[in-house]
């Protein structure tokens, strides 16, 4: 019998390790009109490749040609205190650039406009800023770009380059992620093997 007690116990702990207050997310935060179906597929594609599930959040308020980091401040102004940071995703025209990530102040900005440029079908688009929103949760946990080639955190010139590198973190990256995510106090939910190619993902041109 005392056994069991000791065994209830420990799952109702890990439970509470689990979902208590420690536990930490990313905010999705959203600019402007941004397509929702596109929104969906960004973070289901964060999700598959980095196990972290974004958590939507009110939509961030922007003049036009506003300053990106202004954003993104007012956006991090209005985080929660279970949340590490936010992304936030809006069509800020090609003349801003195609993103900027501070971790110091808690927040990943993706421009639109950038990744859409020339007109790409959604699949692609989906891919390039699910590729760009990885990156953006690795410099959230303290990463830097990896000089692997095969790896998403490889640095790149422009926008179009990101159809050739690869979708997701490679093996070493991967393993360092999930460490500093956890340590960071991120809550990751493991993906089913069937989900593992991400949803929407192409594979990298030749």
């Amino acid at each position: 019998m005392k056994k069991v007690i000791l065994m209830l116990v420990g799952l109702v702990v890990a439970g509470q390790m689990a979902t208590g207050a420690e536990a930490r997310v990313v905010a999705l935060a959203t600019s402007g009109d941004v397509d929702g179906e596109l929104v969906a597929r960004v973070a289901e594609y964060v999700r598959t490749h980095a196990q972290v599930t974004l958590r939507p959040t009110d939509p961030v308020a922007a003049e036009a040609g506003e300053d990106l980091n202004v954003i993104g401040r007012r956006a991090a102004g209005a985080l929660k205190e279970d949340e590490l940071g936010v992304l936030v995703l809006g069509q800020f025209g090609e003349d801003q650039p195609q993103g900027i990530c501070l971790p110091p102040e808690r927040f990943g900005i993706l421009n639109l406009s950038r990744h859409a440029a020339g007109e790409v079908e959604m699949d692609r688009l989906a891919r390039r800023a699910g590729q760009d929103s990885l990156r953006v949760m690795a410099l959230l946990v303290g990463m830097s770009p990896c000089p692997f080639p095969l790896c998403v955190l490889a640095g790149f010139e422009k926008t179009e380059d990101l159809d050739r590198m690869s979708g997701n973190y490679c093996p070493p990256c991967q393993d360092r992620f999930a460490r500093l995510a956890r340590e960071a106090g991120l809550e990751l939910t493991p993906t089913a093997p069937a989900d593992e190619a991400g949803a929407g993902e192409l594979p990298a041109v030749e």
